[in-house]
C-alpha cells in the first residue's frame, strides 16, 4: 500500500476514535460530572418559586443519580434516553433542597393521573400501585421496594400519615401499610372508593377522616372504632386537618365556583362552621392543605395571570390578602398531576436557579461527528495548505528581491 494511502487510513481511524472519545466525553463524562449518588439530605426543604415544565432532555435517575427529598412530583409527556430511546409519560421529581429535576426510572411507573403518586410529608418517600402490588420508592437512595400480593388489582394509593410511617392503599378495602416494608398493618372494611379517595389522616395519625352518607367519619385504623357526626360537607369535597387538630378545612364547589370552608371540631367530633376563605379575583382550584394553624394553601387562577395557575397561602382568620408561594406552568399538564410534599410547602418557596438541562444524546452524536469531520479535513488538507502558504511566502520573497533590484 502506498505511504499516502496508508496515512489516509490511519487518519480515518484516528478521526473515528476521536469522534468516539468526544461522544463518550459528552455523554458518560457529562453524566458523571452531574451525577450525585449522595444528594443533600440535611437541612429544611422548600418548594421552588417557579416550577418549570421540563424539556424532553430532563436528567433521569438512571443517568444522573437520585434527586434527594422531593418538593413536588408531576407527570411529563416524554423524556429522551440514549439515541432514539425515550420514557413515555415519566414522573418528574424536583428536589426540595437543590431545585434539581429528575425523571424517575422506576418499576411499574404509573400512568399520568391525579393522585396516581403519593408523596410523604417530608418528601423522602413516594408510593404508587400496580397489579396486586404497591411500590415504595426512596428518592434519597434511589431504591424501590416492590410488594406483590398485598392488594387485589391496581389499588388507589395514598395518602401517607403525617409522620410518613404509614400509607393507605384501597382495593375494595382500606389497607394501612408500613411505609418502610410495605407490610399490611390493618384492614378496614366497608369503605367506598369515593370515601377512600377523600380520606385524610388526623394530625396524630391515629385515624382516617372521610364523609359517608352525609356524616363525617373518623375511623381509628388500629382499634376499628368509628365515630361519626352529621355534616354539610359533601362526599366530593377535599379535606385537610389543621396541624393542631382543632379545625378541618373542606374545599367545596357550587355552580363551578370553589371555596374553602373552615370548621371548628369539638371534642365529641361535632363541626361548627368557623368561616369561609373567600376569593376576591382568585379562582380557587385545589386545596393542598394547611401550612400553619391559621392558613391554608390552594392552587388558584387570577385575573392577572389568566390560565397560569399559582399556589397561594390564604388566611383562615382574617382578610389578609393571599401570599403567592409558587407559579406552575400554564399548559395544565403539570397542575393536573401535581403532588406537593407538605413540609417543604410549609417552609415556603425559594428562588432556585433554572436547571441546566442536558443536551440529548442525538445532539451530542451530531457534535461528535462534526468534530470528527473537521479534524479529518484538517489532516487531509494539511499538505495543500502547507504548499499554498509556502507559495505565498516564496512569492513575497521574490517581490521583495525585485523591489531591491529596481532601487
Amino acid at each position: 500500500m502506498p505511504d499516502s494511502r496508508f496515512s489516509q487510513v490511519v487518519a480515518v481511524v484516528v478521526a473515528v476514535l476521536l469522534g468516539a472519545a468526544t461522544y463518550l466525553a459528552l455523554t458518560e463524562g457529562m453524566q458523571a460530572l452531574g451525577r450525585s449518588d449522595s444528594p443533600p439530605t440535611a437541612g429544611p426543604g422548600n418548594v421552588p418559586e417557579f416550577l418549570y415544565e421540563p424539556p424532553n432532555t430532563v436528567p433521569t435517575t438512571a443517568d444522573y443519580g437520585p434527586v434527594g427529598p422531593v418538593a413536588v412530583v408531576f407527570a411529563d409527556a416524554e423524556v429522551l434516553t440514549g439515541i432514539g430511546g425515550k420514557l413515555e409519560n415519566p414522573w418528574v421529581a424536583v428536589s426540595s433542597q437543590t431545585g434539581d429535576y429528575r425523571a424517575l426510572v422506576v418499576p411499574h411507573s404509573p400512568e399520568p393521573a391525579r393522585d396516581a403518586v403519593a408523596v410523604a410529608p417530608d418528601g423522602r418517600m413516594l408510593a404508587w400501585g400496580y397489579a396486586d402490588g404497591v411500590v415504595l420508592y426512596d428518592p434519597v437512595e434511589d431504591r424501590a421496594v416492590e410488594r406483590d400480593g398485598v392488594v387485589d388489582g391496581v389499588p388507589v394509593v395514598g395518602p401517607f400519615s403525617p409522620d410518613g410511617s404509614r400509607l393507605v392503599a384501597y382495593d375494595g378495602s382500606v389497607h394501612v401499610l408500613d411505609s418502610d416494608s410495605g407490610d399490611v398493618l390493618a384492614t378496614v372494611q366497608g369503605v367506598s372508593e369515593a370515601a377512600a379517595r377523600q380520606a385524610v389522616w388526623t394530625p396524630d395519625g391515629s385515624a382516617l377522616t372521610y364523609v359517608d352518607g352525609g356524616r363525617l367519619v373518623i375511623q381509628d385504623w388500629q382499634s376499628g372504632r368509628r365515630t361519626d357526626t352529621a355534616t354539610t360537607i359533601g362526599a366530593d369535597a377535599t379535606l385537610a386537618w389543621q396541624p393542631a387538630g382543632r379545625q378541618l378545612a373542606a374545599m367545596k364547589e357550587v355552580r363551578g365556583v370553589r371555596t374553602v370552608d373552615v370548621f371548628d371540631v369539638a371534642a365529641d367530633g361535632r363541626l361548627t362552621l368557623s368561616g369561609t376563605v373567600e376569593q376576591d379575583g382568585y379562582a380557587q382550584q385545589e386545596l393542598l392543605g394547611f401550612t400553619g394553624d391559621a392558613r391554608v394553601t390552594v392552587t388558584a387562577l387570577t385575573l392577572e395571570t389568566a390560565t397560569i395557575p399559582l399556589v397561594f397561602n390564604m388566611s383562615t382568620e382574617d382578610a389578609f390578602p393571599p401570599t403567592r408561594v409558587m407559579q406552575l406552568p400554564g399548559s395544565g399538564g403539570v397542575a393536573d398531576t401535581l403532588q406537593v410534599a407538605a413540609e417543604p410547602l410549609a417552609e415556603g418557596s425559594v428562588a432556585f436557579d433554572e436547571p441546566n438541562w442536558p443536551a440529548s444524546d442525538l445532539a451530542k452524536l451530531v457534535a461528535s461527528i462534526i468534530v470528527t469531520v473537521f479534524a479529518l479535513g484538517l489532516y487531509l488538507t494539511r499538505r495543500p495548505r502547507y504548499k499554498a502558504r509556502a507559495l505565498v511566502r516564496a512569492r513575497a520573497r521574490a517581490e521583495a528581491r525585485g523591489a531591491r533590484i529596481a532601487r
